[in-house]
């Protein structure tokens, strides 16, 4: 487990990842429910690969996701390298790179993260 030192220090590489007692937590904004499902099932599916499961808390127009090491009542490198790997992934655009995929168009109505 770690303390709370190393957690904040781990939280500083990472986008909008919070402490929140015994869990680290971070909320999504999206444009709608669609956009949640689409979120929450990417997630389901990286944590299952992963075997380690997240808390998810859907709304309309946003998700909230809370990681803790249950086995040991708090956060571990388990946690923090799971919530990298969810950044990594929900920050992913093809836009930016130098190949044959061009990316969801800028247009509001074709994004689902805001």
């Amino acid at each position: 487990m770690l303390n709370t030192k190393e957690i904040n220090q781990s939280l500083s590489d990472l986008d909008g990842w919070t402490l929140e007692g015994t869990k680290i937590q971070k909320t999504i904004s999206v444009q709608n429910w669609k956009g949640v499902m689409m979120l929450a099932n990417t997630i389901g599916h990286i944590s299952e690969v992963a075997w380690h499961h997240p808390d998810l808390l859907l709304s309309y127009s946003s998700l909230t996701i809370y990681l803790t090491s249950h086995d040991v009542g708090g956060v571990t490198s388990r946690d923090i390298t799971l919530a990298k790997k969810i950044d990594d992934i929900i920050k992913w655009n093809p836009r930016g790179e130098d190949g044959p995929l061009e990316g969801t168009p800028d247009e509001d109505q074709h994004r689902y993260l805001k």
